[in-house]
């Protein structure tokens, strides 16, 4: 297998501190930090003024495309922002924002995007089904002219309680339903398995070969995606898994590698006598770059324990 990791782990976190300056430079610190694999984390380009959201989106795209060439860097999955569930205005244009990722994603030569699903708090697994049958088999009309998968993603009922893939029976159900379409299938978050208490390893001999995509990270019953081994998730089950299903795609890193900025926790600023301190409540960004080399090199160990790293 090959390793991959987000473009959020760099984006995210300059985002926090203010300090965003886009995806081309989170591009030249993952190469800086040994990684060569990349997911495209579509986070913010919808913002306002965002890539995504302009017209100029196709322009972006193509830069971006260049800035990986020049890095010697390769564009293997994507993650596209949410659309929501209500009919109205605000889906109809965060569906085209999707449709617009599609296509960048097929500019840039990526295979896939995860896709979450839609929900309606308080709905059941039937209304769930039927509502993302809809939603899906409009977008998978996008993803066969620009031929790229949509993967969709398991959650966990502590995160999302009406999100009703759990598990690989909740998923196959989705498929079903949706006539097992070519260019769909899933993106299995180990994290959001482990805090959901399934088996990984069966969950991935269960999903077979609809399973495409993975998000690593580890947590401690909270959805933190903190880098592995940093919590209690048991990763021997996740890349013996992965080998035994015989699985083709990127061993894909979606964690957080520290510091992690105060604002993503709530960590709070010291106030005392009507005077703030806050020289410790972040930490400059050598200190990520640290981290990140090293959970790089904790994955590459992971996956050649297994006789299964690719350069």
């Amino acid at each position: 297998m090959k390793l991959a990791t987000t473009t959020g782990d760099f984006t995210s976190f300059q985002r926090r501190l203010d300090t965003y300056s886009g995806v081309g430079e989170s591009l030249v610190l993952l190469k800086e930090c040994g990684f060569k694999y990349i997911d495209l984390n579509f986070c913010g380009t919808t913002d306002k003024d965002g890539p995504i959201a302009t017209d100029g989106w196709r322009e972006w795209a193509m830069d971006l495309k260049k800035t990986a060439e020049r890095l010697g860097l390769v564009f293997v999955q994507a993650h596209s922002t949410d659309a929501v569930a209500e009919k109205g205005e605000k889906r109809d244009l965060l569906t085209e924002y999707i449709r617009r990722e599609i296509e960048v994603c097929h500019i840039l030569g990526i295979p896939g995007i995860v896709v979450h699903g839609l929900f309606i708090k308080d709905s059941s697994r039937d209304d769930f089904i039927k509502l993302n049958v809809e939603f899906y088999s409009d977008l998978l009309e996008t993803a066969r002219k620009f031929d790229v998968c949509i993967y969709t993603e398991n959650t966990c009922k502590k995160n999302c309680p009406c999100y009703y893939i759990f598990d690989a029976g909740d998923f196959h159900l989705l498929d079903a339903a949706l006539g097992k379409p070519d260019h769909f299938g899933m993106c299995l978050d180990v994290g959001h398995a482990y805090i959901e208490g399934v088996d990984i390893y069966d969950m991935i001999q269960e999903l077979g070969d609809r399973l495409l995509a993975v998000h690593i990270h580890d947590n401690i019953g909270a959805d933190y995606h903190m880098q592995p081994f940093s919590g209690k998730l048991n990763f021997d089950a996740v890349v013996k898994g992965l080998v035994d299903a015989k699985f083709k795609g990127y061993f894909t890193l979606e964690a957080l590698s520290i510091p992690t900025p105060a604002s993503l926790l709530g960590r709070r600023k010291l106030e005392k006598n009507g005077i703030v301190y806050n020289k410790l409540n972040d930490l400059p960004m050598e200190f990520k770059l640290r981290s990140e080399r090293l959970m790089h090199d904790i994955a590459v160990y992971m996956l050649k324990a297994y006789d299964c790293y690719e350069e």
